[in-house]
Order: structure tokens, then sequence, then C-alpha cells
């Protein structure tokens, strides 16, 4: 009786490990659609993880999907799948305007950007105005793709941009490239 048990166990219990060693996707189901979508998306496609207020645009070229998921999380889930992928390496922006909210207007809105930074994992960001972002979401969105990702966060001015480039090819190797075809043309 003590063997069967036993060898039960010993069969049962990696089963259960796998189950509970996966990248999070079962804490995460949306992954699978953040995978499908970012497959899609190549160099100058945009990501917007946008607050709840966010502004829908009615554009060809925008698509929107609502993911019950704050912001820090699906930067997350987002960080894990582009590594994944391979094809794409974001630039990320986030307003300028969040490191000047105050949490008597908005409560919360320090955790915000302690989860906002921890799901960055050191990732380099860029401050820029909201205005102007959402100005080069409006001219990206006239020739590229755009996915905004509307979370549950309700807090102002914390919708994080990821203007998509190249995961193979970065702009020191462009410059490269470049610096070599003119050199040839002089010769």
């Amino acid at each position: 009786m003590m063997l069967s048990v036993t060898r039960y166990f010993c069969i049962l219990l990696p089963l259960l490990l796998s189950g509970c060693a996966g990248d999070g996707d079962a804490m995460r189901p949306w992954k699978k659609t953040i995978r499908n979508e970012l497959a899609h998306l190549g160099a100058r496609n945009w990501v917007v993880v946008a607050e709840a207020a966010f502004p829908v645009h009615s554009r060809r070229g925008l698509r929107v999907i609502h993911i019950d998921a704050d912001i820090p999380d699906l930067v997350d889930g987002i960080e894990q799948v582009i590594e994944e992928k391979h094809h794409v390496k974001p630039r990320i922006y986030v307003t300028s305007e969040i490191g000047k909210v105050e949490y008597d207007y908005a409560p919360g809105v320090k955790h915000y950007r302690k989860e906002l930074e921890n799901a960055l994992h050191g990732r380099e960001t860029f401050a820029l105005n909201n205005d102007m972002l959402m100005r080069m979401l409006q001219d990206t969105s006239r020739t590229y793709r755009v996915l905004v990702i509307k979370s549950r966060t309700a807090l102002p001015y914390s919708s994080v941009f990821m203007e998509m480039g190249s995961g193979y090819w970065d702009a020191e190797s462009e410059g490269h490239l470049r610096n070599a075809m003119e050199n040839k043309n002089d010769d």
C-alpha cells in the first residue's frame, strides 16, 4: 500500500509542479491576446497601455482593446511577450505630467509610479508632454498601426506609450550601413 502511494505521488508531483512553473499565463489570461496582437506589429508601430479615461480615436490604423488589468501589470506582461518575440524592441515614453501629479489629487499615484518602475525592469524611458505624445500618436496612426490597450488604471497621465523598433537592427547598425553606402558612392 505504501509503495503504491509513493509511486502515485512520484507521478503526480511533477505534473502538479509543471502546472505551477509556467510564466504566469494562468494568472494573466490576457497575455495570449497580447501575444497575438504583437505578432502583427513591427517597427514604427505603437502600443499604448492606456488609463481608463484615455480617449478612443475613430481613426483607421488604430485598434483598441480593453483588458481588465492595471497598467504596471500590462507593461510587465508586454515586456515578457516582447522578450519572447525578439522581432521588436520598444522605445518607451511616459508623460512628463505623471511625475508631477500629487497624491492629494490622485491617491495611489506614488504606488503606481513605483509599480511601473518595477514593471519596466530598468528599461530606459523618455518623458514627454502628454499633448506631444498624443500628436505623435495621431501622426503615426495615419500610416502605421497603433494598438491601444485600455486598462482599469484610473490615474491621470498614467498611460505608457511604446514606439516599436526593430529588435534585430538598431540605429547604430543603420548609421553604419548608411555611412558605408555613402562612402561607396564617393569612390
